[in-house]
């Protein structure tokens, strides 16, 4: 081993040398050769608080790679020996459990701490003067990392230490709203119960922490927020409720939860986006009788409380078969058998509740329009996806990338079959990722060679088919 005597932090040769040496050892927790390293130069201090570009992506110190690593005993020995900034801002990625790895920006030693779940390392560095506020670029704190772990000492302590609980995310996500979304009964309770955060406060899109606990998909909490006066909120985002949000995923024991606090055209309402749901969803999930079953409930419910169904027309009366919503059960049973109809019950229903913007209603567009493809009904798949796109340009909506390749695929394929392709919508899809390759640039080379591929398809086209006249 080299020793390095007297070497300013200035020297960038010396710096690249001695990281080369350094980063091995903190990431493996070899303490001894760190001792080593550090005795050999003048200002420790200047290593500790460099900010490292890492090969994937990173840029953080010394103590933020130890604290990712729980490597508790070098974080002791660099902030009791050397005392370094604990404030410096550092870019992790960073991956919780199952959840998808995701790059954190401007975070504090101390929030890596809590977000690895490191109690011990919380308390040192906290004792150590690390600010318990400091904020992340998305306005993150270590008492949000707490929560979305559900630790409830370090909670608890965090708290007693001076941090605010008040302090929300972006968008104002509180930390009640993470931890209902995550499950954690326990540090719901504690910041209801004990520190009284409101259960009503709603984030900027309109959605309350009930929204997040049926999107965590906890009974449990459903329950306990119900019980602590929790309101069925409407967010004007998507203008889906927290019990619309239950029937859309199916849960009919959480509807039935929350159906308690909603009247009575809420409760008929759910009924109906619950039978859509079971018709617009995963195919090894469809469940035509289930579907059928609550659209005659909810038909009931109108007939018992005189609610009829009030239909307004619709501008995709060609792309639904010039249908109407059934007004009555005997026109929903005439249709019963058939699930061509049924699919277009589903639909109807879903733009009068959902509205022609709701992700999760184009989303049921696209779907169906793929499970057209799947059996070689190209046309209809593409009539479909047209009209999602013509919703999605309309309402100034980012178009999906993975959706454009789709389309290729589709046309791909339906060259392979010799099958004319509609040029409007060859047309369309090519106009659209051209003004996707100049909007973004994030996906820009998977635009790119998505527009090669539309290029390829067209040129095929023009060969089998011949150039399309004016």
């Amino acid at each position: 081993m080299r020793i390095y005597t007297y070497v300013t932090a200035n020297d960038q040769t010396f710096l690249n040398d001695i990281y080369s040496l350094l980063l091995p050892a903190v990431r493996s927790g070899d303490i001894d050769l760190l001792d080593k390293y550090f005795s050999t130069v003048r200002n420790p201090n200047d290593y500790l608080n460099e900010i490292l570009d890492e090969e994937n992506m990173q840029k953080c110190t010394l103590l933020a790679i130890a604290c990712l690593n729980q490597h508790e005993n070098i974080l002791e020995m660099f902030i009791k020996r050397y005392r370094p900034n604990l404030e410096i801002k550092n870019n992790i990625l960073f991956r919780d459990g199952d959840r998808v790895e995701q790059m954190c920006s401007q975070v504090s030693v101390l929030w890596i701490a809590a977000a690895v779940n490191h109690f011990s390392m919380v308390k040192l560095l906290v004792e150590h003067g690390a600010n318990v506020n400091h904020t992340t670029q998305t306005n993150s704190t270590p008492l949000r990392s707490a929560c979305y772990n559900g630790n409830l000492e370090t909670i608890r302590y965090l708290i007693s230490q001076g941090a605010d609980v008040h302090i929300a995310k972006e968008n104002n996500d509180t930390n009640l709203a993470v931890s209902v979304y995550c499950g954690h009964l326990n540090v719901a309770n504690y910041l209801v119960n004990e520190l009284g955060c409101d259960v009503n406060l709603c984030d900027n899109d309109g959605r309350s922490p009930l929204y997040d606990a049926v999107n965590g998909g906890s009974l449990e909490l459903v329950q306990f927020l119900i019980d602590h006066n929790a309101q069925n909120f409407r967010a004007p985002i998507d203008q889906m409720s927290p019990l619309m949000w239950a029937a859309e995923k199916r849960r009919v024991d959480i509807m039935d939860t929350i159906a308690c606090r909603c009247t009575i055209i809420e409760q008929i309402e759910a009924e109906e986006l619950l039978g859509s749901a079971f018709i617009c969803t995963d195919l090894d999930e469809r469940d035509f009788e289930r579907a059928f079953l609550h659209l005659c409930r909810a038909f009931e419910l109108r007939l018992i409380h005189h609610l009829p169904k009030i239909c307004k027309s619709t501008i995709t009366n060609d792309l639904f078969h010039n249908r109407q919503e059934c007004r009555s059960i005997e026109e929903l049973i005439r249709i019963q058998h058939n699930s061509t109809e049924l699919y277009v019950e589903a639909f109807l229903i879903r733009e009068r509740l959902l509205g022609l913007k709701n992700s999760e209603y184009r989303y049921s567009l696209r779907y169906y329009g793929a499970v057209l493809a799947d059996t070689n009904n190209f046309n209809q798949a593409i009539e479909f996806w047209m009209y999602e796109q013509r919703l999605r340009q309309e309402y100034s909506i980012e178009i999906d990338s993975e959706h454009l390749r789709h389309f290729v695929s589709m046309f791909s394929e339906m060259i392979h079959l010799s099958l004319t392709i509609p040029v409007d919508a060859l047309l369309q899809v090519i106009r659209t990722t051209v003004h996707e390759l100049q909007r973004q640039t994030t996906d820009f080379d998977f635009n790119f060679s998505t527009l090669l591929f539309l290029i390829t398809v067209t040129s095929q086209v023009c060969v089998l088919f011949g150039f399309p006249s004016e």
